[in-house]
């Protein structure tokens, strides 16, 4: 395959999307891909920058011509060049890089390209474990979680239960992951993320996957009690009362008993809401608006 140097393969890729050829596609990401990975060898972080989004603008294109396997290369290609950033410590191109990946699993799953946005939710879980925890700010952790229930909306509005499982599987995940770590505003965060989820999930009679967000939050849950989380636990509560109520207005068949038996299994007595647990989760939900403004 012929190697096209960076403008020519930028030219090709948009041109080859706008004619559908799919080939010629493929050979402008290879180049890019290339490329980018040259910078990052030398140590040229924003022009690796300025390529990977190359990469990410092009995938876009193709996204909304319903090219899928153009999307999953060009995902594939970001996990890739996400792996070697994290190798070099260039946190900022791999903070990047996995938002352009939900970003563009976001779109593949808003277009119904069910493997397209299956294997970006997977790739931005692949990129969200190559830095250790503590390396990770409290935005970067809230885009992730924000960007993976845009990508699980999108889904359920699609009718895409599968993706949607694959979306409440990675942000439950993240969930768990945040609640060990005591990082307790975060927990906050992918609770309230669940929860909108799992009433999205109700509103479309997928019980399993309702059923699914239940079980992450019981799993959250649990950690934060054990990790004296109290406010996250309490959300935890909170968040699977409100999902049994739908399930059961909603007439679904399993879920209703799942997250009953979620309830049984960690509810405490004796806590109430108060204005403090009120402010807090005010607190985050404008954390997330600022967050997703920025994205």
């Amino acid at each position: 395959m012929i190697t096209l140097n960076e403008a020519e393969a930028v030219d090709i890729g948009f041109s080859s999307v706008e004619e559908k050829n799919e080939s010629k596609v493929f050979q402008a990401l290879d180049s890019l891909t290339g490329i980018a990975e040259d910078f990052l060898s030398e140590n040229e972080e924003a022009d690796a920058w300025r390529v990977i989004l190359s990469i990410s603008d092009i995938a876009q294109s193709a996204v909304q011509e319903g090219m899928e396997l153009v999307t999953i290369n060009s995902v594939l290609a970001l996990g890739k060049l996400a792996k070697i950033a994290a190798k070099k410590g260039y946190g900022t191109v791999l903070n990047r890089t996995m938002v352009a990946t939900g970003k563009l699993g976001r779109t593949a799953a808003s277009n119904s390209l069910e493997a397209g946005s299956k294997v970006a939710a997977t790739t931005m879980m692949e990129i969200w474990n190559l830095s250790s925890p503590e390396k990770k700010d409290q935005e970067e952790i809230v885009a992730f979680s924000l960007l993976l229930r845009d990508i699980g909306s999108a889904a359920a509005v699609q009718g895409m239960e599968d993706t949607l499982l694959n979306a409440i599987t990675c942000l439950g995940e993240v969930g768990k992951k945040v609640a060990s770590e005591s990082r307790e505003d975060e927990t906050i965060s992918a609770l309230l993320l669940l929860e909108e989820i799992g009433k999205l999930a109700a509103e479309k009679y997928f019980d399993e996957a309702l059923s699914s967000v239940a079980l992450s939050i019981e799993d959250t849950g649990k950690l934060s009690l054990k990790n004296k989380l109290r406010e996250a636990a309490l959300q935890s509560q909170w968040a699977l009362e409100t999902l049994k109520v739908q399930a059961e207005e909603n007439f679904l068949t399993n879920s209703p008993i799942v997250t009953e038996m979620a309830l049984d299994s960690f509810k405490f007595p004796g806590v109430t809401e108060t204005d403090e647990n009120t402010g807090k989760l005010q607190e985050i939900k404008e954390l997330q608006k600022k967050v997703y403004s920025n994205l």
